[in-house]
């Protein structure tokens, strides 16, 4: 079977672009090869492969999860089940710390997940940093610092398990740089979600009660006793920046927010200067 017989199979069950990725991964070439050499004949295990690689997607499965991997910031990073996946809005957070070029601070990362955006920042910053990724999940954690390390920062990273900044909270953060990424659907967005996320990333990451903003008020809260001087750096969902910048105003009456939105045009990170 060539590669031409596949797209003929599958063209009108499955994006097109999914497919181009599924049969790169699945017979070791790159996407390029796989639109320039629609003659390839694929060898019978990997056909048998690629089919079981489609169905899955079929079936709602995220590609990421299917390849075991999703790029971000130019970065490869293991995904599994126990993280979620890596988005490309995320990015505009790494961007913002990098425009900063921070010194001699102390980079903390709230729910770090798949390790994406410290690891991106270990990587990517010339200067002399202090880098935490903090998680209550050891799942996510381990596969955290397997990203570190296939991406060579792992002596760079601390990773620790707890709830929000518990870990640090008897550390002295003042002059540091928090980031957080945390559950943030509200329960009605959670409950209309696409298949593809609600039945296969975990709902811990995803899912956060009082309006999707009960994480955030949490870390509010942690932060404003611990009486320090940040910088904060959030991702919220667009629909919740006014509810969002009534709370940061409540905890930090003083503090500086900026909102920006993402390259779609929607509000998607909130920078709070304390």
């Amino acid at each position: 079977m060539e590669i031409k017989d596949i797209f003929k199979e599958y063209r009108n069950q499955l994006d097109l672009l999914d497919l181009d990725f599924l049969t790169a991964h699945a017979i070791g070439k790159s996407r390029e090869f796989i639109l320039t050499h629609p003659e390839y004949k694929i060898p019978s295990l990997k056909i048998k492969n690629l089919k079981l690689k489609i169905s899955r997607r079929m079936q709602s499965e995220p590609i990421a999860h299917i390849l075991g991997e999703k790029e971000f910031y130019g970065l490869p990073f293991k995904v599994t089940k126990d993280t979620l996946i890596p988005r490309p809005e995320t990015e505009m957070i790494v961007e913002n710390i990098l425009k900063l070029n921070p010194k001699n601070k102390t980079i903390i990362d709230v729910g770090s997940g798949s390790g994406n955006i410290i690891i991106s920042l270990a990587k990517n910053l010339k200067t002399k940093n202090i880098f935490y990724g903090i998680d209550i999940s050891a799942k996510a954690l381990s596969v955290a610092k397997q990203n570190s390390k296939l991406n060579k920062v792992e002596k760079e990273i601390k990773f620790l398990k707890g709830s929000l900044l518990q870990p640090l909270i008897k550390k002295d953060l003042n002059d540091s740089i928090i980031i957080a990424n945390l559950p943030y659907l509200s329960k009605k967005i959670y409950d209309n979600t696409m298949p593809d996320v609600k039945n296969f990333e975990p709902k811990s990451a995803l899912y956060s009660a009082k309006e999707g903003l009960n994480h955030y008020k949490k870390l509010f809260s942690q932060i404003k006793k611990m009486r320090i001087k940040t910088t904060i750096f959030i991702e919220f969902s667009p629909e919740q920046k006014k509810s969002l910048g009534i709370l940061a105003k409540k905890y930090f009456p003083k503090a500086k927010s900026t909102f920006q939105k993402d390259l779609a045009g929607k509000w998607r990170i909130l920078e709070i200067y304390i």
